[in-house]
């Protein structure tokens, strides 16, 4: 299984901080119930608790990441891992919808374009699930994983 790390190093300190005390205040309704011998409660409120902390977890881990198998691409809702010998490019574009800009990654057959969730700072826009840039570590980021490069990030 390949080993994957985060292309912006030391973002996610922070982040695995804040999640994890939300973690423990999301179990709250599902644990406080049962201790008191409300066990239809506990029941109803595990559902809630499990998409808590799966959507907390997925905000959490979102990025992109590197092996040497490839690119992983991961946001709230699925991730993406291209292997090395499908990217075609990696580049910088407008953000979809926002006034903003990413890091894309296109694949070869077939084409596609996938953003990932790292934007340049210095837009208006504003959205949790990215990790948002000044723009000499953008650049430093969409050069690392410059074609050149590739395999060796």
């Amino acid at each position: 299984m390949p080993r994957w790390r985060p292309v912006v190093a030391g973002h996610d300190r922070g982040r695995y901080g804040f999640a994890v005390g939300w973690s423990v205040v999301g179990l709250v309704p599902a644990v406080a119930p049962a201790l008191t011998g409300r066990t239809v409660a506990a029941l109803v409120a595990l559902p809630i608790v499990l998409l808590w902390q799966v959507g907390l977890w997925r905000t959490v881990l979102v990025g992109v990441y590197v092996s040497a198998h490839g690119i992983k691409v991961r946001s709230v809702a699925r991730t993406r891992v291209v292997p090395w010998s499908q990217v075609d490019r990696v580049w910088t574009g407008q953000a979809d919808g926002y006034d903003a800009w990413q890091i894309w990654v296109t694949t070869r057959e077939p084409q596609r374009h996938i953003p990932t969730p790292i934007w340049r700072r210095g837009s208006q826009s504003f959205h949790l699930n990215r990790i948002v840039l000044p723009a000499d570590q953008f650049s430093a980021v969409l050069a690392a994983l410059a074609p050149g490069q590739l395999g060796s990030v």
